[in-house]
């Protein structure tokens, strides 16, 4: 979904953009959803994997590598966006530049987002509180406060650290709301780490789809009939995340292994993002398919560019393992002889 909708957001003729037709507005629907979903998955994993080892924060190696990876994240995020190759001659970068470059997307929110989830889990198991509840409250916490924060006014001169709080200055995913996903994450994987949430278990996954089928229909109400529009995208967002979250439960509760190239994109799936966006975007060193032929192609050209770049995203990340088990292989042969 992250794939196409980029490649086809990109590639997409203008004029095609604001077209009223079902199936166009059913397929921004779902663009919309794809990233509450990613940032969800993110934090659910990560706090799955950091909950199910015993070992104290000093002795516990998730940590460490937790964090460098959190960083690692937000450095990467600033470095796909860099505006120029030539530091010495920063002088010559516009003002618009210097906002996209600021502007918080998916890597920073996430990198932040891991952070955040060490810090709050170390807090937990220092107080002895419960994981699930502490980030159900810190998620509660970014919900309703994240239409206060978005109206705040910055000033122009804190454009870095304010990019992490508004819409106002470019960022696509600032703190504010989209935390809320990675906190929501953190939640069920406190939940499954600690056996309270089974996720094959067939009346917790029917539970969690009805859910998230009253949380869209609750929001639509609240929208109505409450003037709740400042919360609306968020509850939606929500009842879709566990509709899908529990949809592929159920879809997966007597699956025990997963095809080959599926697991290769779930093991490489920050690399698959950074190679498609800068063959997209491009990067400092290059320019990508948007400055080329941005937004003037046909639907028929953007639907199959999208097949196009899932069927090679699929083949580069097939690639990547093949050479790092290359690597590992020639790495034990030196072993070996010396």
């Amino acid at each position: 979904m992250m794939i196409q909708g980029h490649t086809v957001h990109s590639l997409l003729d203008i004029s095609y953009q604001h077209s009223t037709s079902f199936i166009y507005q059913a397929w921004l629907f779902f663009r919309g959803t794809t990233a509450p979903i990613f940032i969800f998955s993110s934090g659910l994993v990560f706090t799955y994997l950091l909950l199910q080892n015993p070992l104290s924060y000093n002795d516990n190696s998730r940590i460490q590598k937790g964090i460098i990876r959190g960083i690692t994240l937000i450095l990467i995020g600033y470095l796909l966006r860099y505006p120029t190759i030539n530091i010495f001659r920063l002088e010559e970068i516009s003002s618009e530049q210097w906002l996209t470059y600021f502007s918080i997307d998916a890597l920073h929110l996430i990198g932040v987002g891991l952070l955040l989830i060490l810090s709050f889990s170390y807090l937990g198991r220092l107080l002895k509180l419960d994981y699930s509840l502490l980030f159900l409250f810190f998620g509660l916490i970014i919900l309703f406060a994240s239409p206060f924060i978005n109206s705040l006014k910055w000033s122009t001169a804190l454009i870095p650290i304010a990019s992490y709080f508004t819409f106002e200055f470019g960022s696509i995913f600032p703190l504010f709301p989209y935390l809320l996903y990675i906190f929501l994450g953190g939640l069920f994987g406190a939940l499954i780490a600690n056996n309270k949430f089974d996720t094959r278990k067939l009346v917790l996954l029917i539970i969690l789809f009805g859910i998230g089928v009253v949380q869209i229909l609750f929001s639509i109400v609240l929208s109505d009939n409450f003037g709740m529009n400042l919360y609306y995208p968020s509850f939606v967002k929500i009842g879709m995340v566990f509709l899908l979250f529990s949809t592929i439960g159920l879809l997966a509760r007597n699956v025990r292994s997963l095809p080959n190239y599926l697991q290769s994109l779930a093991r490489n799936s920050l690399w698959i993002y950074i190679i498609h966006l800068v063959l997209l975007y491009g990067s400092p060193t290059s320019i990508g398919l948007y400055q080329i032929v941005g937004k003037t192609q046909s639907v028929e050209v953007a639907v199959i560019s999208a097949f196009v770049m899932l069927i090679l995203m699929t083949i580069i990340s097939l690639g990547i393992d093949k050479l790092r088990v290359t690597k590992i292989k020639i790495f034990w042969v030196q072993v070996l002889v010396k």
